[in-house]
């Protein structure tokens, strides 16, 4: 994505979106309809959605199952996490094992 892409995505956001690091469990479907779990890391989030990085790419429109636990966590200890679901809005293959999923939240 070049830098004036970028840019003009940013501006068309509603909400403020903030770096950070919270851990996350992802579960979901893969592009063949297998089920999968990954462990990853928030790239930034805000009041509506998120962005990641997994190995499995999900479709478009598919909802995901996300387990999101503080920044500041040290395990994932079940109860710190906060389950929520969230529907793919974008995708992009960033290298062989590496994908770039943004999602907005579901109620």
């Amino acid at each position: 994505m070049d830098d004036k892409t970028s840019e003009r995505l940013r501006m068309n956001r509603t909400a403020r979106r903030v770096r950070q690091n919270s851990k996350l469990i992802i579960d979901g479907q893969d592009l063949l309809g297998y089920p999968f779990t990954e462990d990853a890391l928030t790239f930034d989030i805000s009041a509506s959605g998120f962005s990641f990085y997994i190995r499995n790419r999900p479709w478009i429109e598919d909802s995901l199952e996300i387990t999101i636990y503080p920044a500041e966590a040290r395990d994932t200890a079940y109860l710190s996490g906060r389950k929520r679901r969230g529907k793919v809005v974008r995708t992009g293959v960033i290298a062989e094992d590496k994908v770039f999923v943004a999602a907005r939240f579901e109620n």
